[in-house]
């Protein structure tokens, strides 16, 4: 009997080392976190680099720049929109004003000469 007092001695000292056990894999979890870290890290940099480089190279395409080029093309084609409706206009006038004719009135190009007889 007195054996048994010994093994019941032994299976409560043993317990707390099956909490150490469960401590030690908690412990080793942990620490292999550290690679769960170094990954971590590594994502965020290589995010970093990506919209680094889309954002530079994409600027042209998505930012202020592209929307003030997309305006300016606009506007460049309502002036010369614009503009040729306006030379249309002058011409019209000038060639119906106009005395001195030489050739067909109707042609694809008219010629006028402002000058001076001094």
């Amino acid at each position: 009997m007195p054996m048994d007092d010994f093994e019941k001695i032994d299976e409560e000292a043993e317990e707390p080392e099956g909490e150490t056990d469960e401590l030690e894999e908690i412990e080793e979890a942990s620490s292999g976190g550290g690679r769960s870290w170094l990954t971590i890290v590594l994502v965020g940099v290589v995010m970093l680099l990506v919209g680094g480089l889309l954002g530079y190279f994409g600027r042209g395409q998505f930012g202020p720049e592209a929307q003030a080029a997309k305006a300016t093309e606009q506007a460049e084609v309502a002036l010369a929109a614009t503009q040729a409706a306006a030379n249309a206009e002058l011409m019209t006038y000038l060639t119906q004003n106009t005395r001195h004719f030489k050739g067909d009135p109707n042609a694809a190009v008219t010629i006028i000469e402002f000058s001076d007889f001094q």
